[in-house]
């Protein structure tokens, strides 16, 4: 156990510990807006639970995100910079970046018509944030590529 809880606080374990969580809660940002999408036609009673807990995954991502950006993606942007894929952090990053921002709103708007009644209203909303959060995780991966092939 000792030597499990060095490798979470090294500079690797920590990056690895926090990319993955970064990727579940993306993985969830789009699972859950689907499924809210399909319950809602229902009126399921975990509508609310499911919409709270969504837009606070909505928020909590930027924990991980904005860690990975500041902490380790300085080194991985020379590298892409640096190869035949310096597109993917001028366009695809940026890109990511700014949406990114997005996300936390999206989830709280359609979070907030769950919560007063307009369900019907916030599935575009739900259908937005499920779409936009797949979207990054496919820039995601593209930048990713950028850094080992590039």
């Amino acid at each position: 156990m000792a030597k499990f809880i060095n490798y979470v606080f090294e500079r690797d374990g920590m990056r690895d510990l926090v990319l993955y969580a970064h990727i579940l809660i993306g993985i969830a940002l789009v699972a859950i807006p689907i499924f809210i999408i399909s319950e809602s036609r229902k009126k399921s009673r975990l509508l609310k639970p499911l919409s709270f807990v969504a837009a606070a995954l909505g928020w909590l991502t930027l924990l991980p995100s904005g860690k990975l950006y500041i902490t380790f993606y300085p080194a991985t942007k020379t590298l892409i910079k640096a190869g035949t894929m310096s597109w993917a952090h001028n366009v695809i990053m940026e890109t990511k970046e700014h949406w990114g921002l997005l996300l936390p709103v999206i989830a709280a708007i359609a979070a907030g018509l769950v919560f007063s009644g307009k369900i019907k209203e916030s599935r575009r909303w739900w259908a937005l944030l499920a779409v936009l959060a797949a979207s990054i995780g496919i820039m995601g991966m593209i930048v990713t590529s950028g850094a080992k092939y590039g």
